[in-house]
């Protein structure tokens, strides 16, 4: 079976704000890894509720995605992705009602 060629010079490729990140945090110290992690996590979720901003989210399955199992951890890095600048996030301090986040 013949693999096709693909000439990735002559493809454009859209990838919104995940270039736009990763552009961003090339010179952002604070980053780390678990902060990517849960931007991409976020971003997927983005692309889930079709491209709405915001959109909301659910902490365990935000956590779970992201293979973050500390709450604590969780929204010390959400927190700091908003404080950063990445993202808005709106929590709704209600466990009936879902916060949630706007990729900036």
């Amino acid at each position: 079976m013949e693999q096709e060629h693909v000439d990735l010079k002559s493809k454009q490729m859209k990838v919104g704000p995940i270039d736009g990140f990763i552009r961003s945090i090339r010179n952002d110290p604070r980053i780390c890894i678990s902060h990517i992690g849960l931007f991409t996590v976020l971003y997927h979720q983005q692309l889930e509720y079709g491209g709405q901003a915001p959109f909301p989210i659910s902490r365990d399955e935000i956590m779970e995605a992201a293979k973050i199992s500390s709450t604590a951890t969780y929204f010390k890095i959400l927190n700091q992705l908003a404080d950063y600048g990445y993202i808005r996030y709106m929590p709704t301090y209600n466990r009936m009602k879902n916060s949630k986040v706007q990729i900036i």
